[in-house]
């Protein structure tokens, strides 16, 4: 080999040399820009878990049993004066409303000057019978007078009697031309105006009054489920009518009967009210919490996706590279999804990004 062949050789090996750390470098380029441009997804992974299982029940509010009153005059007359609007709150026993007492005052006297009467005529009685008891001792009255002064005195006993009774009577008719509260609440509805004529039945009512501090949703919902309701059970619901306030309720009881044509059964809830934002009336739907023993594939919601047909799947991700495979659903709660079938505990499937990605993409998984 000449001098100059041995001077170009080691220029040979290195050109060769730096061709393939360029070759080298590129590849390693390429491969990183590659993976930056993959889209970058949160994931989750699949694990047996008990679902916070929820019915649906729905119904109207109402006031709890014996706590709501329709309150009618007991004596027919006319309406006075009216004490209380639509909205006011009142205690046990407190005057509502007030009927004209001008004969029922007039009877009171009446009967109060009966009792007088009826006090004088025993008086005078019971002197002519110890009267005629003192002459018939003396021999100077007839036994028939004696016997006939006792009578007297029996009847006007009696007519007393009477007497205190209607004054009685009376007065209880005056009591009651002021109509009072069965029982603390708020009057929810007036039906009468001041003037108008009642006549003292329950079918001409004055006012309504209700507890609605402490209201009643008789639910319906599958008799299926009903047997996973627990007695007792408290929870807390929203609903659309007041939104974003929290209510505070209790299951009181589930009802033994069925609708026949619905196949619904009822529960009874008890809800708080003290806010008194609910109303009579309103309709409202709430989840309750029902019993869960059973241990079951879960996934949140949020990474079932529906395919072009719409039917779930999800993107299970192995070595980086999003696979779409579709699952079958079981119980659906408002924010997790029972797995069936289709994928296993333990996998990773894409949490967040996954939407319209293309069947095996590569992905990066956020850290």
């Amino acid at each position: 080999m000449t001098s100059r062949a041995r001077n170009q050789a080691p220029i040979g090996v290195a050109v060769i040399t730096l061709c393939c750390v360029v070759l080298v470098s590129c590849g390693k380029a390429e491969k990183t820009e590659a993976d930056e441009a993959a889209p970058e997804v949160t994931i989750t992974t699949v694990r047996k878990g008990k679902l916070a299982q929820e019915l649906l029940v729905s119904g109207n509010l109402a006031a709890l049993p014996n706590r709501d009153a329709k309150v009618a005059a007991l004596v027919p007359g006319r309406i006075k004066s009216l004490l209380v609007v639509e909205g006011t709150r009142v205690a046990a026993d407190q005057p509502i409303a007030e009927l004209d007492s001008t004969s029922l005052r007039e009877q009171l006297r009446q009967a109060e000057a009966a009792v007088t009467q009826a006090k004088a005529n025993l008086e005078n009685a019971r002197l002519s019978a110890q009267r005629n008891e003192g002459l018939l001792q003396r021999g100077i009255a007839a036994r028939k007078e004696v016997e006939d002064a006792r009578t007297q005195l029996s009847v006007n006993e009696a007519t007393l009697q009477q007497a205190e009774a209607a004054l009685a009577a009376a007065r209880t008719q005056l009591a009651r031309a002021v109509i009072r509260s069965p029982f603390a609440g708020t009057v929810v509805k007036r039906f009468v105006g001041v003037g108008e004529q009642v006549d003292g039945s329950a079918s001409q009512p004055i006012a309504e009054v209700a507890d609605v501090d402490t209201l009643e949703l008789l639910g319906t919902g599958p008799s299926s489920r009903l047997a996973e309701i627990r007695n007792g059970e408290e929870f807390e619901f929203q609903t659309d009518q007041v939104p974003d306030v929290q209510f505070k309720a209790r299951v009181v009881a589930v009802l033994p009967a069925v609708d026949p044509v619905t196949n619904n059964g009822t529960v009874r809830i008890r809800i708080a009210n003290p806010r008194r934002l609910l109303r009579f009336g309103m309709f409202v739907s709430v989840n309750l919490p029902l019993k869960e023993n059973k241990e079951r594939l879960v996934l949140p919601r949020q990474a079932v996706y529906p395919d072009e047909s719409g039917e779930p799947h999800v993107y299970k991700i192995e070595s980086n590279e999003a696979e779409s495979v579709p699952v079958k659903l079981g119980i659906q709660t408002k924010d997790e999804s029972e797995i069936l079938s289709g994928v296993q505990e333990g996998d990773k499937v894409i949490l967040v990004g996954g939407y319209g990605l293309p069947e095996k993409s590569k992905v990066r998984v956020k850290q």
